[in-house]
């Protein structure tokens, strides 16, 4: 009688350990590493009128699983070493509702593949159930339980069940961190979503559409563009027209000014938003990041006049960066002594011509006759004394690594944030 009692304590201890471990587990996947997505669907059906409190939706998630597993495991009474079988279900349905990907924003659909999923679940776990019950636990049902082995058993058959769980469900990062920051953008936080994989070199379409926006929110889209990586060109700027991230493009291009066209590409849309009558800075900066991102220099120089006052203004770093680079390697505008002189310095460093060989086009030359300023004006407009000595410390780096991958890494690592590395390096 004593025997029997301290097994049934044990057993009771073991249902305990198990409950708990299976709680902790779900409760920090919901509402930790899954929270992202959940909160994404959530806004989704919500509509953004309900305020997303992902601890709350993990606590009422992980009570139910445990009641559920409760109430089925009365049925099928797993017990000792094969107790963790009880939370094979609701292992599967914790997957299930955490599959979140960018299906709901398309408008396609998993289900099909998820109940061949789930009744294959049900019924392994039925079957199991049913062996265990008629052929194993009549056979050890008077044998003395080992804790420690029961623990370790059953722990093991966890670790099953959670890889299972984090390998059905969704574990998109790129989707998480696109919802990760629209959280925070939504939330009023433009910093807290700009730093959300601030130190990734990875990045989608829609996350590097999506940090330009929040740059120009906060009108920093000419200041820290290239903070970022940018493997897109211009079409990084502008989500897809078909909305795939929790940003809608609707948002970004209402902020433009005009609605996109499904024909049109990046450069010729953003264009025809400079071209209307009344043109905000927002579109500006858009337009002429978008040219460079192209690389497109000679119509950056072109069409930089237009939208800034080159006499009082101050130019954002990105611009200012790509002038410098204008100035000093592709034209042959007239400067004052100082300028000659930082070009001269910049020339016997090997920037001039260190590329390949190619003719000068000759729009190149004419095209810092719009600017209409003095050679004076245009280099305190570049900062010289400051962002000139940068760009001559670039060069200089550049001369100690004639190995092109040696260089493209340690130019990186210093400039990766600059216009400069990306007209060189960038894709």
């Amino acid at each position: 009688m004593r025997e029997q009692r301290g097994e049934k304590k044990l057993q009771r201890s073991v249902n305990l350990l198990c409950a708990c471990v299976f709680a902790i587990y779900s409760f920090t996947f919901i509402a930790i590493y899954q929270s992202p997505l959940l909160e994404a669907l959530y806004d989704k059906v919500a509509t953004g009128k309900l305020n997303y409190n992902g601890y709350v939706v993990a606590a009422t998630a992980t009570t139910i699983l445990l009641l559920l597993s409760w109430w089925m495991n009365k049925l099928a009474r797993f017990q000792r070493e094969w107790t963790a079988m009880a939370y094979l279900p609701a292992s599967l349905l914790l997957a299930f509702i955490t599959d979140i990907d960018r299906t709901i924003y398309t408008g396609e659909s998993n289900y099909l593949s998820w109940t061949i999923i789930l009744l294959t679940g049900f019924l392994l776990y039925a079957l199991l159930a049913f062996l265990l019950q008629r052929i194993l636990f009549a056979k050890i049902k008077n044998l003395k339980m080992e804790g420690n082995r029961i623990v370790w058993r059953n722990l093991m058959l966890f670790v099953l069940f959670f890889g299972l769980t984090g390998w059905l469900s969704n574990a998109d990062e790129h989707l998480k961190q696109e919802a990760t920051a629209y959280s925070r953008y939504k939330s009023g936080d433009i910093q807290g979503a700009l730093s959300v994989a601030s130190r990734s070199l990875s990045a989608s379409h829609e996350f590097t559409a999506a940090r330009a926006f929040y740059l120009s929110q906060c009108q920093k889209l000419g200041d820290n563009l290239f903070t970022y990586p940018q493997y897109y060109r211009a079409e990084g700027l502008l989500p897809p027209i078909q909305q795939r991230t929790p940003l809608s493009p609707d948002t970004v291009y209402a902020a433009i000014g005009l609605k996109r066209t499904a024909d049109e590409t990046a450069v010729e849309y953003l264009y025809r938003t400079v071209q209307a009558d009344s043109v905000s800075r927002l579109a500006a900066d858009y337009f002429l990041c978008g040219l460079l991102l192209e690389k497109r220099l000679t119509d950056f120089v072109d069409n930089l006049p237009k939208y800034y006052n080159l006499e009082k203004d101050t130019l954002p770093q990105h611009y200012k960066e790509a002038l410098m680079y204008y100035v000093t390697t592709l034209s042959d505008v007239d400067l004052d002594a100082r300028g000659d002189t930082l070009r001269a310095n910049l020339t016997s460093l090997g920037l001039k011509g260190s590329g390949p060989k190619e003719a000068l086009p000759t729009q190149y030359s004419g095209a810092l006759k719009n600017f209409k300023i003095s050679s004076s004006r245009l280099l305190t407009l570049l900062s010289l004394e400051t962002l000139g000595a940068e760009f001559a410390r670039m060069i200089e780096l550049e001369r100690q690594y004639p190995d092109i991958l040696v260089r493209y890494n340690y130019a990186r690592k210093e400039f990766g944030h600059t216009y400069w590395w990306y007209y060189k390096y960038g894709e």
